[in-house]
This record gives structure tokens, C-alpha cells and sequence, in this order.
């Protein structure tokens, strides 16, 4: 079943993107299924490993449920000075 998400990008990803915040619909179940729904539409250079997924503006596990009506948020690496 389809559910329309928003999708918020940082820095690099919002740059390939071509937008920092999109609707979306998506089949995908979890944050993981959505990160490589939407690489297989357009490059997003992100792994797993070295990037964060938030779902509602809270960090969570790439295995995290998505559901109608969510705000995802895909960071890309970042550091702190």
C-alpha cells in the first residue's frame, strides 16, 4: 500500500536532488527501503553506514517503520568543530 511521506535532504543530497524537501509516495516499509527506493529513481550518494535516517524530526535505525504521513530525513556525513 502507498503512503505519501515528506522527505527532507541536507546538504549534498538536497543539492542532487535538486531540493532540499519533497512529497512523496513510496511502498517502502522502513527508512532503509525508502533510501534505496529513491537511489534507484535518481543518485543519491549515501550508504547506510556513513549516513543518518530521522523519521518525525528523531533519529532512528535504518530497519525504522515508515507511515503515512511522515516526515524522513536523510542526512548525509557530517562533523562538528
Amino acid at each position: 500500500m502507498k503512503k505519501k511521506v515528506t522527505v527532507r535532504y541536507f546538504a549534498l543530497i538536497g543539492e542532487r536532488r535538486g531540493t532540499q524537501t519533497e512529497a512523496y509516495e513510496t511502498e517502502a516499509g522502513t527508512a532503509r527501503e525508502l533510501l534505496h527506493e529513491l537511489q534507484a529513481g535518481k543518485t543519491i550518494p549515501l550508504t547506510t553506514n556513513i549516513s543518518k535516517a530521522s523519521i518525525n524530526d528523531k533519529f532512528v535505525d535504518w530497519d525504522a517503520p515508515i507511515h503515512d504521513g511522515d516526515l524522513v530525513t536523510l542526512l548525509s556525513p557530517f562533523s562538528g568543530g
